[in-house]
């Protein structure tokens, strides 16, 4: 039963990456250019709901979090090397897996460089990686714990500034009002 909500999540998903048509590398680089904030609406209106549904779900369910570490200046160079894998290719790994569900032959480069840098990541990891995690490594720490607040109540709360901030950008900055 696992599989088949997966697979229905997985299938919604897609649909709503492809209605926001972020799978597009023309409307990623119009986001990236914040021209068009539809993308990020979107990213962040899933990040919103998903924090709150995921931390609810917990109340009823309890479940196994698996908090990672805080290695600052990991996490600062692999969002670099992301960000830029991002801008050049055009898409992100789920993004890239709806353009070639879409037909789209330059997504299949996407996907090679994310194989290639995950192998060049094992490769360096013991040698470049590792060490540089040890540079800033915070530990497992959640803004729950630095708010010595309750989990669910950060959640919930992160979750409306998410809402409110998306409700309050327009989703083409610059452009002309509809009167």
């Amino acid at each position: 039963m696992d599989r088949i909500y997966a697979l229905l999540v997985g299938l919604a998903m897609g649909a709503l990456i492809q209605r926001v048509r972020a799978s597009s590398p023309g409307m990623i680089a119009r986001n990236l250019r914040l021209e068009n904030l539809s993308i990020i609406k979107f990213m962040a209106t899933t990040i919103a709901i998903g924090t709150i549904l995921v931390y609810l779900l917990n109340l009823v369910t309890p479940m196994h979090f698996d908090i990672k570490p805080t290695y600052v200046v990991g996490v600062l160079v692999g969002g670099l090397v992301f960000g830029v894998g991002f801008g050049v290719g055009g898409y992100c790994p789920g993004t890239c897996v709806v353009g070639i569900g879409e037909g789209r032959r330059d997504a299949i480069w996407s996907i090679v460089g994310g194989v290639v840098g995950a192998l060049a990541f094992t490769l360096t990891f013991t040698t470049i990686v590792a060490p540089m995690n040890k540079l800033m490594d915070f530990g497992k720490i959640t803004l729950a714990d630095v708010l010595h607040a309750p989990a669910v109540a950060v959640a919930v709360v992160l979750g409306i500034v998410f809402l409110g901030i998306v409700a309050l950008l327009p989703t083409e900055p610059g452009a002309k009002a509809k009167s």
